[in-house]
């Protein structure tokens, strides 16, 4: 085949004939336009690296004025979101393992008594490690509230001072692995799982093998159940290689119940299941089935809370993650692996990824059922 000779009116043709089959595909035509602006929305609207609205609870045991105004001051800085009071120093722990706050502050008693008469006093502070820019972040705005709070007290620096007095919970060495690798078992049984099951099932039905299968006595169900099997345990596999990862080769213990994280890990696989089950049921051709999976898995690896905090986004964006199933997920993986937290502190995300699990994987068994009826 000569490369450097062809037809100028062929080529023509070829590109008119692409350009038609561009436009006459609606799913296609859809992506391609959604997909960069949504890249773009996210990268230039929804990513905010400035560490902001940190979750916080908090203990007055004092209940003075100087407490009062020591708290608008966290409040104000725009740092720490006041978003739990409790009534006791085992409640500010539970807050943190919970993961309802990353930071609390224990003022204590007579703190009010003791800044009057000119005392040093220590404000503890405890920090949720697991994630180290926020950790440090938040360290770093406490210790300058405090150094200001206490220049306010006494101008001249002769006698009373707030001390700010940081305690790690979670990860007290704040190592980044700690923080990424747990996310990475969700986003691994996702993607392979997921991607895998769509571009088999669409395979299938591009070879025209699936629809001789539909035929045949077997019925639908069992096709289903046939073809979602096999990659629930590539899943589970891939679930344990990354487990066996994360503890010897990034030195990550799983602080909590590792029957807990394996049982919430197979209901989180149903979710993913039926996402790769939904996607085959749209997509015509498994180019169709990667760009659809792609467009779902962006928003997944970026809003999630994966490597930004969700609480530092924009309410939209806010918005977005609420719908993802990983987002909970990661607070699973993150509650048990990092913090050691149980079912009844993980009831809330633990309820939801059941939920999505089962309503996804039954919604996509009828979108197959339904059209391989008709």
């Amino acid at each position: 085949m000569n490369l450097a000779a062809f037809d100028t009116t062929g080529l023509f043709a070829v590109i008119y004939k692409e350009v038609r089959h561009i436009l006459r595909d609606p799913a296609t035509l859809i992506l391609i336009v959604a997909m960069p602006l949504m890249q773009l929305l996210i990268y230039g609207y929804a990513i905010n690296l400035d560490v902001q609205h940190v979750a916080t609870a908090y203990y007055d045991e004092d209940h003075g004025r100087a407490a009062g105004i020591l708290l608008k001051v966290l409040a104000a800085s725009k740092t720490f979101d006041m978003v739990q009071r409790v009534t006791s120093r085992a409640q500010l722990e539970h807050a943190l393992v919970t993961g309802k706050a990353h930071v609390a502050f224990d003022i204590p008693a007579h703190f009010t008594s003791d800044v009057a008469h000119g005392k040093a006093v220590a404000i503890p502070m405890l920090v949720d490690g697991s994630d180290a820019s926020v950790a440090q972040a938040a360290y770093g705005t406490a210790t300058r509230i405090g150094d200001a709070f206490s220049q306010w007290l006494d101008p001249l620096g002769d006698s009373s001072a707030v001390e700010i007095r940081p305690r790690t919970l979670f990860n007290p060495s704040l190592r980044t692995p700690n923080f990424l690798v747990p996310g990475l078992i969700g986003l691994v049984m996702q993607n392979i799982t997921m991607v895998l099951t769509a571009l088999s099932i669409v395979g299938e039905r591009e070879r025209g093998t699936l629809d001789q299968m539909l035929v045949t006595p077997i019925g639908a169900g069992a096709v289903i159940l046939g073809k979602l099997i096999p990659y629930a345990v590539v899943g589970f596999f891939d679930l344990l290689i990354v487990l066996f990862a994360m503890r010897f080769a990034f030195n990550v213990p799983v602080a909590g119940s590792v029957g807990l994280l394996l049982a919430l890990c197979a209901a989180f696989l149903l979710t993913c299941l039926g996402l790769g089950l939904l996607i085959s049921t749209v997509a015509r051709s498994q180019i169709q089935a990667v760009l659809i999976a792609v467009f779902f898995l962006m928003p997944s690896f970026l809003l999630s809370g994966m490597f930004f905090e969700v609480d530092l986004m924009p309410a939209p964006a806010r918005a977005i993650s609420d719908l993802l199933p990983m987002t909970y997920f990661l607070q699973i993986l993150r509650g048990i692996i990092n913090r050691g937290a149980t079912l009844a502190d993980l009831w809330v995300p633990a309820s939801v990824t059941v939920a999505f699990g089962v309503g996804v994987l039954a919604l996509a068994s009828f979108r197959f059922a339904a059209r391989s009826s008709r």
